[in-house]
């Protein structure tokens, strides 16, 4: 691995993995989406439910969420290890990326995220006000306004198709994560089962392509190209 120069034939990493990570998502998303249907409105399958169902825990749709982002992080590590001392950005800001990266997989398979459930409840009520969605959605949002502006401070030294990539899919990410699970929190409340089967679709739709954005932006940066001297297969960031 170096980040030498290659020769003009250099190819992206995994141009054939990514599309059957998008027709694999998209397929998951479909069979939840039928088997929800199915269990609501025509005979109950506890069991498929349980196996394809986007919204919980401990299933092969949280699994694939998670192990898209853990491809997510490991994509920034190998980015940290084709870096140069010297180079901009730095190392530093790629670990940073595996770290949020990994964060938000580990989140993803125990929902740490709704442990602030307790903590947004006394805040609302310290302020005075009644919550319409998940009480977590409340200290969620100021985390995650904190987590923008470092990550568009963080992103400025990237190039600009790199910056707006990672900053699009963040983007993504955090309106199906807060804002569509706080809409679906609502529509749990007021017995809006179609809506909420419809946004909890949605919500993880709009996670998964937002990691599968995210690895599309990094596997452009990520190249192999065959060295004319060695005719060795040789590693290194565009």
């Amino acid at each position: 691995m170096t980040n030498g120069p290659g020769t003009p034939e250099a190819v992206a990493l995994s141009r054939g993995v990514l599309p059957a990570a998008a027709g694999a998502t998209a397929c998951l998303i479909v069979v939840d989406f039928a088997i929800r249907s199915y269990h609501e409105y025509v005979e109950p399958v506890p069991a498929l439910r349980a196996i394809f169902n986007v919204g919980a825990e401990n299933n092969l749709a949280a699994w694939w969420n998670s192990t898209l982002l853990l491809t997510v992080a490991g994509m920034a590590i190998v980015a940290t290890v084709l870096t140069g001392r010297t180079a901009r950005p730095g190392r530093w800001s790629w670990l940073a990326l595996a770290v949020v990266a990994a964060w938000l997989s580990l989140d993803e398979s125990i929902q740490v995220h709704e442990r602030l459930a307790g903590p947004g409840q006394e805040w609302a009520r310290g302020l005075g006000v009644s919550l319409p969605t998940y009480a977590w959605v409340l200290p969620g949002a100021v985390m995650a306004l904190a987590g923008a502006v470092c990550a568009v401070l963080w992103a400025r030294r990237f190039p600009r198709d790199v910056r707006f990539g990672l900053l699009g899919a963040l983007a993504i990410y955090l309106t199906g994560a807060l804002v569509v699970e706080a809409f679906n929190g609502w529509a749990r409340r007021q017995g809006a089962n179609a809506v909420y089967a419809f946004g909890t679709s949605l919500e993880e739709a709009m996670e998964m392509g937002a990691c599968l954005l995210a690895v599309a932006v990094l596997a452009r940066l990520v190249i192999h190209t065959r060295d004319p001297g060695s005719n060795r297969i040789v590693v290194r960031l565009r």
